[in-house]
């Protein structure tokens, strides 16, 4: 069963960008594609997906893998393919899982949108993407749809490309994860180098997931501190950015003017879980030095705590949910700084049910049903810690804080904000919303698949903890939601000015801006002026011409003028006269004797 599972997989895994192809190729010959058929077989291609992860998950013994060649120089051979791990089967079914909830979800959503095909099958090549994102056995491969992954990214948060919000928010978050595309090719370039340079097996320049343990060692031996520590720093960028990690995190908010499917998306268990996801496969170098461990501890935590404090100050709902998100993940990034995998992994897939959730539940055109606020109360809290899987996962990882009383005040802090934005949230959506018996079919099926999951995870962890202070603290959060909605003081809090959210967000622009304008004037004052290039050009000549002048010619002028005056010298000296040459014996054969009688004299003393 296992090997039937793991030889077909790729053709599963496949399947959605088939389904891609069909859909964007038929439309582009003009083939109608009934719509019907478009939802079913871009269903059908995520529960395929989601029940093969699951399969080879169960029956999976140890990593397997599928490696074809691609690009062969000599003995340096880049292979592309499949490796299939436990990690990257979990991680894959959870995004099976919440795509097909969010695809049932789209086609009640999107049934008005007259090009719904397009965005449907966007959706497909997103889950092709993620998928082998996830099971790319070496980084060059991971790199490569990582790129695809932040295109398509960017063509579903501007879906709707003739509104001009819409087109600028995507170009934005374009950008800004560029920053982190940089980075990590850079890293990954600079560590195949080193493996190349230094490393007799030239299978670890293509920097293998198999031998990332291997890799890591090695790159620390050749490479000084420093170098370790800039490649390293820069595979950090390169997550913290995907994950919306602080300084980088204003890109998720510009990601809300998307479509709220495609919020629920990006949010849960696909774009900004690939930062985490690449993280976790890199600890290898992490661990390696602390120094390390504790920067990605501190992103995470100052990530968690600004943004929780951002969400408890916005009013628009979807803002909050991706400060929210932020900070979630700043939570996870905390685990790995603990070296915790295992709750990073959990938190991971707890807050990917939570926060799909949320978001499809969020009122549509000021109106909602009575389930939907039921449903939205049960995963905010769950959200806070206070039920099921959130609850589970905020204790385990409150149980590594304990021994930093830093920390540990921090994560209260964090726990209490949390309950208390989420409580506010729901009570300024249950104000201003109006309730209509409206539930459709699709919508309802995909809220169970959620809720099932958050339920599935709090039971199989349910006897791994213990209740302790964070419990507390979200109650105390809770209670204090309720307080100000029974005096009517959320409104009041709603106009307090957003200092924090002005600074936070002008922070990273400022920068931008600063660097952008410094390269501007080297381009222009510099690089674009040829009488500087001239200039630059003309200073070694200069240079070598004044050395030739002031000391080569000095040089050999003063020679020549010893020269001529020793011969000339030497000229008078040579008279033709046998009795001057007879003198010149005498003195020389007396100064001789007069020096050995001196120094025997002296040697006798």
């Amino acid at each position: 069963m296992e090997n039937l599972i793991l030889d077909n997989i790729s053709l599963i895994l496949l399947l959605p960008l088939w389904i891609f192809l069909i859909i964007m190729v038929g439309r582009f010959f003009s083939v109608y594609v009934h719509k019907n058929i478009i939802y079913l077989v871009t269903l059908l291609s995520s529960l395929l997906g989601a029940g093969a992860c699951g399969l080879a998950l169960i029956n999976i013994k140890e990593p397997a893998d599928f490696i074809y060649p691609f690009i062969q120089i000599n003995d340096f051979s880049i292979t592309f393919g499949l490796h299939v791990d436990k990690l990257s089967l979990i991680i894959a079914l959870l995004l099976f899982i919440i795509s097909f909830s969010i695809q049932l979800f789209s086609i009640s959503y999107m049934k008005n949108e007259k090009k719904n095909y397009r965005f449907f099958a966007l959706l497909n090549f997103f889950n092709f993407s993620m998928a082998f994102l996830l099971f790319s056995p070496n980084l060059f491969q991971l790199y490569v749809f990582w790129e695809l992954v932040g295109v398509v990214s960017y063509l579903l948060i501007g879906f709707e490309y003739n509104n001009p919000l819409k087109s600028i928010a995507s170009n934005r978050v374009f950008i800004i994860n560029r920053i982190g595309d940089t980075a990590l090719i850079s890293a990954i370039v600079l560590t195949s180098f080193f493996m190349y340079r230094y490393v007799d097996n030239p299978n670890l320049v293509t920097l293998s997931i198999d031998d990332l343990n291997s890799i890591s060692s090695l790159l620390l031996a050749y490479t000084t501190n420093i170098g370790f520590y800039i490649i390293c720093v820069l595979f950090i960028i390169a997550c913290a950015v995907k994950s919306a990690q602080f300084p980088f995190y204003t890109w998720l908010q510009d990601a809300m003017e998307a479509k709220l499917p495609v919020s629920a998306l990006l949010h849960s268990a696909t774009m900004v879980a690939a930062g985490v996801y690449l993280l976790i496969r890199l600890m290898p170098f992490f661990t390696l030095e602390q120094g390390l461990m504790n920067c990605i501890l501190v992103t995470g935590t100052v990530t968690a705590l600004i943004c929780s404090i951002l969400a408890s100050i916005e009013t628009q709902p979807k803002k909050v949910l991706a400060y929210s998100t932020s900070a979630n993940l700043g939570l996870m990034f905390m685990a790995l700084g603990l070296n915790n995998i295992r709750v990073a992994i959990l938190f991971l897939i707890a807050h990917a049910f939570i926060k799909a959730m949320l978001f499809i539940l969020l009122p549509k055109e000021n109106s909602t049903s009575k389930l939907n606020l039921i449903l939205f109360a049960i995963c905010g809290l769950s959200l806070a810690g206070i039920i099921f899987s959130g609850l589970s996962v905020k204790e385990l990882l409150f149980g590594d804080l304990q021994l930093n009383k830093t920390l540990s005040v921090i994560f209260l802090f964090i726990s209490f904000l949390t309950a208390y934005y989420i409580s506010r949230l729901g009570f300024l959506l249950y104000k201003k919303t109006e309730l209509k018996n409206c539930l459709n079919i699709s919508e309802l099926t995909a809220f169970i698949i959620l809720i099932a999951g958050n339920i599935f995870v709090y039971l199989i962890l349910k006897n791994t903890y213990h209740i302790k202070e964070p419990y507390i603290a979200a109650i105390g959060g809770l209670c204090l939601g309720i307080l100000l909605f029974k005096n009517n003081a959320l409104e009041k809090i709603n106009n307090t000015p957003k200092l924090i959210e002005r600074l936070c967000n002008n922070f990273v622009p400022y920068i931008y801006n600063k660097f952008s304008s410094a390269m501007n004037y080297i381009d222009e004052k510099v690089l674009s002026d040829y009488k500087s290039f001239i200039f630059i050009s003309k200073l070694p000549v200069r240079l070598i011409g004044w050395i030739e002048n002031n000391i080569m010619n000095r040089a050999v002028t003063l020679i020549s003028y010893v020269s001529n005056n020793i011969s000339k010298g030497d000229t008078l000296l040579q008279s033709g006269n046998v009795q001057t040459y007879n003198a010149y014996g005498f003195i020389i054969i007396t100064l001789i004797i007069a020096l050995v009688i001196i120094g025997y004299t002296i040697i006798l003393n």
